[in-house]
């Protein structure tokens, strides 16, 4: 086994910065080989059992380098603990100044206002909006069904979808803050039925009509007027016109969709002012999320689902000759909040200059988040293919540990074999006359695999018992490495857990 080197000063994250060589190294892997800026870039998953060893393994290494090279990013949360432990790590590398903190209510993001005001030219336009809403629907329906959410809701999301879409125009339009609580009283006063469309009584009341009155008024412009016409007719008369029970679904969908996040903690972190938004990372600040999954359940995955997907669509639109600073994505226990757009987002992130680093026990947690079906496993494998870099520790899961073998590849290799015979009877025995018997050897050649998935089983996994050392075979697309002259390479990781860096 090889020693990783990480034991060294914390270096200043100022100067770095001016620089950015994509080819700085950021961990020696063995003395022959660095694991640099440009392999953070393209992505990087850690698989172990649990107990294995990988997040004080091959975690805390990786976190401690990017934020020693002056990496910004946000840091999602599924166990109590994982602030103070970034508390620390920040600390150890002389970050805490950039250290920010979202979850006890003084820091705050409106994402709706955000999303509708922000400059560039896809800024304030609703379909962005309603893919927010949809992204966030995945992961609060994977939340309640306990995995990739039911196949079977198409109508219903494209109904909710179109709902929404009307919502959010007539707000815009209007001139109306576009925000959690505005959303929700337009669609509860929205028409019932065409009687109370052309009823006075609901007229004077409803916030609904109240916009649309606004909103004409306000169309300045031949693309608005079409726009205006367009939710005015969803409104008086295609909402109004359906079903009482369709309606009343799709309206549920809705509501219960944002239920959680018009009340209680949700609601003033995302749902009031704006102190904080992800641009933030491209400064140089570091964002936890602390809302761990084990301690807030639904709320917790709501919450960082929907912050990583703003994050990802505005790091995604910076200019990176402006920002070249690189920013991190990273996420223990990452299953917890996986959705259908990280695998689009890492086809493209590396040019965004982001390091999305995924750590969880197994590839069937993503199978089962993203969904059981051929689309589900789809999108985790393509995910996982674009993750270059990746990391196994000690893992009993045969699917993982089958994949890794095969990442790996197989080789010829050479089998030998032999055998002898003998055929006596009671007097050739006696008499040692006879036939003597036959015996015969030979190697064969056969294409088999170059670690096999048994090894896997056998890889120490840190603590007293193991002197602090954790095993990993590390595995790049396409590199080869020097100290092995191959694609994969054995590393040796040795544990701080009292994180005494000098």
């Amino acid at each position: 086994m090889f020693g990783l080197s990480w034991r060294r000063k914390s270096s200043d994250h100022r100067t770095a910065a001016h620089t950015w060589d994509l080819d700085q190294p950021l961990l020696m892997l063995s003395p022959q080989d660095a694991w640099t800026i440009r392999d953070a870039l393209e992505g990087t998953i850690g698989l172990g059992a649990t107990g294995s060893g990988k997040t004080s393994g091959s975690g805390c290494p990786i976190a401690l380098a990017m934020l020693r090279a002056g990496f910004g990013g946000t840091v999602l949360t599924a166990k109590r603990g994982e602030r103070e432990l970034w508390e620390s790590y920040c600390r150890a590398t002389g970050r805490l100044g950039d250290l920010r903190v979202i979850g006890d209510g003084k820091l705050c993001f409106n994402f709706l206002n955000y999303e509708a005001k922000r400059p560039g030219a896809g800024g304030g336009i609703s379909e962005n909006i309603v893919n927010i809403f949809s992204t966030v629907l995945e992961a609060a329906d994977r939340t309640k069904s306990g995995g990739g959410g039911q196949e079977d809701q198409g109508f219903w999301r494209r109904s909710m979808r179109q709902l929404v879409r009307n919502c959010v125009d007539l707000l815009l339009l209007a001139g109306v803050e576009v925000s959690i609580p505005s959303l929700y009283r337009v669609v509860i006063s929205a028409p019932q039925n065409r009687e109370q469309a052309a009823a006075a009584a609901w007229r004077e009341k409803s916030l609904c009509f109240q916009c649309l009155q606004k909103a004409e008024s306000r169309a300045q412009n031949p693309t608005q007027q079409r726009d205006f016409d367009l939710v005015a007719d969803y409104f008086l008369f295609e909402f109004a016109n359906l079903s009482e029970k369709t309606r009343s679904v799709v309206v549920s969908s809705f509501t219960s969709l944002i239920d959680v996040l018009n009340r209680g903690l949700l609601r003033e972190l995302f749902s009031t002012t704006t102190n904080i938004t992800p641009d933030v990372v491209e400064e140089g600040k570091i964002v936890v999320i602390d809302l761990p999954v084990k301690e807030f359940a639904e709320i917790g995955v709501l919450a960082q689902v929907l912050w990583k997907y703003m994050f990802q669509r505005a790091i995604e639109r910076r200019d990176v000759k402006k920002s070249p600073r690189p920013v991190f994505l990273m996420a223990d226990e990452a299953q917890y909040f996986i959705t259908s757009y990280d695998q689009q987002f890492q086809t493209t992130c590396r040019a965004a200059r982001v390091a999305t680093v995924l750590l969880s026990q197994n590839v069937s947690n993503f199978y089962a988040a993203l969904g059981h079906g051929d689309a589900g496993r789809a999108e985790a494998d393509s995910l996982f293919g674009n993750l270059n870099t990746r990391i196994f520790h000690a893992n009993g899961d045969p699917i993982t540990n089958e994949w890794a073998s095969s990442l790996i590849g197989r080789s010829r290799q050479l089998m030998s074999n032999g055998g002898n015979s003998q055929s006596r009877d009671w007097w050739t025995a006696m008499t040692g006359l006879g036939d003597p018997g036959q015996c015969s050897a030979g190697f064969s050649e056969i294409f088999e695999y170059e670690v096999q998935p048994a090894v896997f089983t056998r890889l120490r996994t840190g603590g007293p018992a193991n002197g602090g050392i954790v095993d990993a075979i590390v595995v790049r697309n396409g590199k080869v490495f020097r100290q092995t002259g191959k694609v994969w390479l054995p590393v040796m990781f040795r544990q701080n857990t009292e994180l005494e860096i000098r």
